[in-house]
C-alpha cells in the first residue's frame, strides 16, 4: 500500500504518492468548507471524513474517464479500498487539526 503525504500549497491542499511525489489530488483551500453556513459550527471529525471521501471519490471517478480533478490527472493507477480510507483518514486529521484543534 502506498504512503501518503497531505501538505499545504498556495490556497491548496496536496495529497501526495511519499514514494514518488506524484500529487495525486489537489483541493482548493477548504478554510470556508470545514464550518457549518448558517450556524458557524465547525464540522465533526465524521463530517469533515465524509468530506474528504467525497472529494476522493470524485476524483476518482474523474480518473477513471480519463479526466482531470482540480488540475490534476495522475499517470498511476488508482487508489484502492484500503488507499482510499487510509488517504481518508490522514486528509481528515491533517485538516481537523490544522483549521479545527483548539
Amino acid at each position: 500500500m502506498r504512503q501518503f503525504e497531505f501538505t499545504p500549497g498556495y490556497y491548496e491542499w496536496h495529497l501526495t504518492d511519499a514514494a514518488t511525489d506524484e500529487i495525486l489530488l489537489n483541493v482548493c483551500d477548504p478554510s470556508e468548507e470545514l464550518y457549518w453556513g448558517d450556524t458557524g459550527e465547525p464540522l465533526t471529525r465524521e463530517e469533515l471524513f465524509s468530506l474528504v471521501s467525497e472529494w476522493l471519490n470524485e476524483a476518482e471517478s474523474c480518473y477513471s474517464d480519463n479526466e482531470e480533478f482540480n488540475g490534476i490527472l495522475p499517470e498511476c493507477d488508482g487508489l484502492d479500498a484500503l488507499e482510499m480510507k487510509a488517504a481518508a483518514d490522514l486528509m481528515t486529521e491533517t485538516l481537523y487539526n490544522y483549521y479545527l484543534a483548539a
